[in-house]
């Protein structure tokens, strides 16, 4: 995949990301990260912008982990309804099987 080189403005500050992603996702997550420093900075009030970076990374690390925990959660939930019914229908097959055993019906 060819890398590209986007032009950013984060907090005030330009930057060059250079990724494989698309242009337009690159620009996306600096958009978002600059909404975050911006929210932090609004609600603090004051401070610098490496304290401003660092509560609006751990704001983002915070949403991305309760996200995998709902989404683990999920996972599991499907995991443990799938075995449910994959032994609903073992069970109903077998007495399926065994029903016709004991009432042939030729």
């Amino acid at each position: 995949m060819e890398s590209n080189r986007v032009k950013v403005s984060i907090f005030g500050q330009s930057y060059t990301i250079k990724g494989d992603a698309e242009s337009d996702y690159i620009i996306k997550l600096a958009d978002f990260v600059n909404s975050r420093m911006n929210e932090v900075s609004d609600s603090i009030g004051s401070g610098n912008p490496v304290q401003i970076a660092i509560l609006a990374a751990m704001n983002i690390a915070d949403e991305f982990h309760q996200l995998k925990k709902i989404s683990t959660g999920s996972e599991v939930l499907v995991e443990r309804k799938t075995s449910e019914l994959i032994s609903m229908l073992d069970e109903g097959l077998t007495g399926d099987i065994f029903a016709r055993e004991v009432n042939p019906r030729n």
